[in-house]
């Protein structure tokens, strides 16, 4: 393969790139210890044993209440649904993985009722006679990552735990489940969609994981009766509930207990086969409304004293799309948010610079997270703003001291922040040492700080990012120049070019500034098309450097990416500043790896290579101002 010289020459232009004040950030490997792994949370939990969550029949009568699944239900959403929600900090703890289980998952046990059986009074015994079940587990984005399917054919033995799925990512996920063969083969027989499937969800790695139940049927199968709490987490601005309960038999009372332990009205109990407040499936509910913002955000329980056994109910925390999940322990954490992300600005003394970064609230709530700035650097002052001008200051929403986001709308719900930071004087010292200001922000969720008070579970974990700020010198210049230094051709240069000429390119105003006497710019600015390139020819380009401005140049970093059609040849990176001796320098990306943070090349994607040098600050001093950046490459 040739290349003529004119392609080498907008090759060579085309792919040289210098930006001053970038910092590369280094990635770093967290290490948990494996004895996390053992930690499991189930639900329902193993505090109340005789509590099941059940799965009915999709052609069952709605003598139950199981109005989701039932044969003359109207809802479009016939599926009962539950809920796990994973934050960065359960993942770090159960190391990146959490496996989640299903036990008990066929219709064929102790705790299964077959055929409107009780509880364990009938088995399966020959194929057709046990409804089957599906399991699904849902990422955040309604994408599959599992599916369990049982009493297909045969019947399945009891007490049959499987993996589900993995969850790898932070944020809300749903396991799924049906019972009966209509909707998972399309057979209607009666006998094959009468059942109702108890199971427990497991999830491992984190001992006080948040599973909760959004539409599904619960049943308590001790003699006698228990005292039954349900737990459901209200965000911050919530005016209205509705809470509604189904089929509570024999008299049970019922209470509703606000975050700050009073009792909450009206409260209505319901019958058999009809909701509560006397309505249908639509209307019955009890709806409490005057909420306070803030007051009344947290942690609610549903409390029911003598749940008597087999009592088979529903319970809810509102409706359609504001569904809220129940839990059948007290949770000891909420909230879920991501904020974005590192960044570094340079700016001069005395001039604001601000730092963009996003807080998302992935929780199913609505939510308020605080941001405390800390480390800012005692020559710089930093504030946070809603616009990047600086016109809008943060304030301190929720009364607890700390500036914040606002209430942030539940499943998603975003704002883009601004830290807006200024050197002072003092960030240049005297003898001109740079000083650099990084500022870390932390945030905290409000509901987890509420919820965490309630159960008394200590404080809540933050999240963190970092803003890097450094000071620019007014008057700082730095000139960069490209040459061929070397083509070696079968072991020995290239004949007919003399590679070691000064040449002046009229394009180039840089190549003739007086600073680069100090280093003579040796090298050409394209191979001359009488003797074109070869493949397996090595072309050695130099990227000449001077700062010669008023001030130093401020951390310089220079990206020069592979041309086309050539490849990197390893260990050939270099670096020359001032008058040390040229040593071993730089790094080299290979072709799509992803780049480092803050680099400088003019494409992204880095499409063949790029070779990137941090070379910090380069003085402006006559002596030392001054070098170069070279490798090699081969011709393809």
């Amino acid at each position: 393969m040739q290349f003529s010289n004119s392609l080498l020459a907008r090759t060579m232009r085309r792919y040289l790139r210098m930006t001053s004040g970038l910092t590369i950030f280094a990635a770093t490997l967290a290490i948990y210890p494996q004895a996390a792994i053992a930690q499991v949370t189930t639900l329902p939990s193993a505090l109340n044993p005789a509590l099941n969550f059940q799965t009915s029949g999709r052609e069952r009568l709605p003598i139950i209440g199981d109005w989701y699944t039932t044969r003359t239900s109207a809802s479009t959403d016939r599926i009962h649904r539950f809920f796990i929600s994973v934050t960065p900090s359960d993942l770090a703890a159960a190391g990146g993985a959490i496996p989640v289980r299903i036990l008990d998952g066929e219709s064929n046990g102790a705790i299964d009722e077959i055929n409107a059986g009780l509880f364990g009074s009938v088995t399966c015994v020959a194929a057709g006679t046990c409804d089957p079940t599906r399991f699904t587990l849902l990422a955040p984005g309604g994408a599959n990552l599992g599916t369990l399917t049982y009493n297909i054919g045969l019947p399945t033995a009891d007490g049959q735990n499987d993996l589900l799925g993995t969850i790898t990512t932070p944020g809300i996920y749903q396991v799924t489940s049906e019972t009966g063969a209509f909707p998972i083969l399309g057979d209607p027989t009666f006998a094959l969609n009468d059942d109702d499937n108890g199971f427990r969800i497991q999830v491992s790695g984190v001992a006080n994981l948040l599973i909760g139940q959004f539409q599904g049927n619960i049943q308590q199968n001790s003699p006698g009766s228990i005292d039954l709490r349900l737990f459901t987490l209200v965000g911050p601005g919530t005016g209205t509930l509705s809470f509604r309960n189904f089929d509570l038999d024999n008299g049970a009372a019922l209470r509703y207990i606000r975050p700050s332990g009073g009792l909450a009205t009206p409260v209505s109990v319901s019958a058999n086969g009809v909701w509560n407040g006397g309505g249908n499936l639509d209307t019955g509910a009890d709806n409490i409304t005057g909420l306070d913002p803030l007051n009344d955000a947290g942690s609610w329980e549903f409390r029911v004293d003598a749940y008597t056994t087999n009592n088979q109910t529903l319970f809810e925390a509102n409706t359609g799309p504001a569904r809220l999940p129940l839990f059948d322990t007290q949770p000891t954490r909420a909230g879920n948010f991501t904020i974005t992300t590192d960044t570094t600005r340079e700016t001069p003394v005395g001039q604001r610079v601000c730092h963009p970064f996003r807080v998302i609230n992935n929780f199913f709530t609505t939510d308020i997270v605080n941001l405390v700035p800390t480390g800012t650097n005692p020559n710089y002052t930093a504030q946070f703003f809603q616009d990047e001008a600086g016109t809008l200051p943060l304030t301190d929403t929720d009364g607890d001291g700390q500036v914040d986001t606002g209430i942030l709308a539940a499943s998603g719900g975003f704002v883009d922040l601004f830290l807006c930071v200024t050197p002072a004087p003092g960030a240049i010292q005297p003898d001109g040492t740079i000083l650099t200001d990084t500022t870390t922000i932390t945030a905290t969720s409000f509901m987890d700080r509420k919820v965490r008070a309630q159960a008394g579970a200590g404080a809540p974990v933050p999240q963190s990012v970092v803003k890097t700020t450094r000071p620019s010198a007014a008057g700082a210049d730095f000139k960069l120049v490209k040459r061929i230094t070397n083509v070696i051709r079968n072991g020995a240069p290239l004949a007919g070019v003399n590679f070691g000429a000064v040449i002046d390119d009229p394009a180039d105003t840089n190549d003739t500034a007086a600073g680069f006497a100090q280093i003579p710019l040796v090298g050409v600015t394209a191979v001359p098309v009488t003797t074109p390139v070869q493949s397996n020819d090595e072309v050695t380009y130099t990227v000449y450097f001077l700062s010669d401005g008023a001030s130093p140049a401020i951390a310089v970093n220079i990206c020069d990416l592979i041309p086309g059609g050539m490849s990197f040849i390893p260990g050939s990176l270099e670096l020359k500043i001032g008058n040390a001796a040229t040593l071993s320098g730089g790094n080299f990306y290979a072709p799509l790896a992803p780049l480092p943070n803050n680099n400088s090349c003019i494409i992204k994607t880095n499409p063949n290579g790029a070779a990137i040098y941090e070379l910090g600050t380069v003085s402006n001093s006559a002596g030392s101002n001054f070098g170069f950046a070279r490798f090699r490459v081969r011709v393809n």
